[in-house]
C-alpha cells in the first residue's frame, strides 16, 4: 500500500502530528526523478504524491534560471523535506519564487494555474506545518492557503476560506506555523483547493512576472497538514472508493468499495475522535449493523492492517 496516504487520528484538535498529515506527501518523503532531454542534468526531483508541484520545469527554457525546489535532508521529522529558493530568468529580468504546492505551468502566458479538486466530506478548520525561514534584504517567504467554490451563475470561483502567513527574519531552527483556517462563508462547502509554500512572500499568484522578492531567499517546509473542528484528518486522495447506503442509516450500513479487499476493518468514531466499534471487511460488499448508534454524524475509517484507504462520514437518522 501506498505509504503517501495515512490517516492520523488526533485527540486533541490543532496539534501537529509529525511525519504524518493530511495532505499526499505532506511530510515531503517522497521525491521523484523527473527526467527531462533539455535541462543541463538531465532531469530533477520532483515530490511524489501528485499534491505537490514545482515550478522546476522552468529550469529547461534556453536561459533557465535553476532549480528553485528541492529535497533536503535537513527534516523536521523523518529523512527528507522540500528546500525552495527564489531565483531570476535574468534574460527576461523575471523573479521566479522558490514554491511547491497545487500548480501547474501556463507556458502560454508564463502564469502558474492554481487548484486542485476539494474532495472531503468536512471542512479542515486549521492548517499546520512546520518551516525555516532564510529571507535576503528584508524579504519575506510565507504560505497561503485558498479554499474556493465554482459559482455556475457567475461562471466564477467563489472564495470560500483564504489564509497567507508571512513569515519575517531568520528562522534558522525549524517552528511550526499553526493557523485557525478564515472562512467568508460559513456554510458553503469548497470544491477546490490552492496551497502554496513560499520563498518569496511577494509572490503574484495572478501574475507570475509581477513577483516581488530577493534572490536567493530560501524556505524550508515539512509536516505540513489540514485539520478538521474534530482533529479527525481526512485522506484527500484515497485509495479506495466508498460508497455507503442508506446514509442517513438507520440500524444498517450497505458497504460498497470499489475493489476487493482481504483481513479489512471498518472502524467507526464519533464527532469527538473517540473510537467506537470495528467491523471485519472481506470481498467488496458488507453489510454492517449499527442499530445501537445515537442519531448524528460519525467518522469510519476502512484499513488494511495498518494502511487506511479512505476515510468519512455517514449520519444515523432515526
Amino acid at each position: 500500500m501506498r505509504k503517501l496516504f495515512t490517516i492520523v487520528l488526533l485527540l486533541l484538535s490543532g496539534l501537529v502530528v509529525s511525519g504524518q498529515s493530511t495532505l499526499p506527501n505532506g511530510n515531503f518523503e517522497e521525491w521523484i526523478w523527473e527526467s527531462h532531454p533539455t535541462h543541463p542534468a538531465g532531469g530533477f526531483y520532483e515530490p511524489g504524491g501528485g499534491f505537490f508541484k514545482t515550478l522546476n520545469i522552468l529550469d529547461t527554457i534556453p536561459v533557465p534560471p535553476g532549480l528553485t525546489c528541492y529535497p533536503t535532508d535537513s527534516a523536521h521529522t523523518g529523512l527528507k523535506a522540500a528546500r525552495l529558493i527564489t531565483r531570476k530568468i535574468n534574460l527576461m529580468d523575471i523573479l521566479i519564487p522558490g514554491v511547491t504546492g497545487t500548480l501547474r505551468i501556463n507556458w502560454l502566458t508564463l502564469n502558474a494555474n492554481l487548484g486542485t479538486p476539494y474532495i472531503w466530506a468536512t471542512k479542515a478548520t486549521r492548517f499546520q506545518g512546520y518551516y525555516m525561514s532564510f529571507p535576503l534584504l528584508g524579504d519575506s517567504t510565507g504560505v497561503v492557503l485558498l479554499l474556493s467554490k465554482w459559482n455556475s451563475v457567475t461562471h466564477k470561483r467563489d472564495t470560500i476560506a483564504y489564509n497567507r502567513h508571512i513569515f519575517y527574519g531568520t528562522v534558522a531552527q525549524y517552528t511550526a506555523f499553526d493557523d485557525e483556517i478564515t472562512y467568508w462563508d460559513q456554510v458553503t462547502m469548497p470544491d477546490s483547493i490552492t496551497l502554496l509554500l513560499l520563498s518569496c512572500g511577494g509572490y503574484n499568484a495572478i501574475n507570475m512576472m509581477a513577483s516581488v522578492g530577493q534572490v536567493g531567499s530560501t524556505a524550508y517546509f515539512d509536516d505540513v497538514t489540514l485539520t478538521d473542528i474534530s482533529g479527525f484528518q481526512h485522506l484527500l486522495m484515497p485509495e479506495l472508493d466508498v460508497r455507503i447506503n442508506p446514509n442517513p442509516a438507520r440500524d444498517h450500513l450497505n458497504i460498497t468499495l470499489s475493489e476487493p479487499v482481504k483481513n479489512g476493518t471498518f472502524s467507526i468514531y464519533n464527532t469527538s475522535g473517540q473510537f467506537l466499534q470495528q467491523h471485519s471487511l472481506e470481498g467488496k460488499t458488507a453489510v454492517l449493523r449499527v442499530d445501537n448508534l445515537s442519531a448524528g454524524m460519525y467518522y469510519y475509517k476502512v484499513t488494511v492492517r495498518k494502511d487506511v484507504l479512505n476515510t468519512g462520514t455517514f449520519v444515523i437518522g432515526r
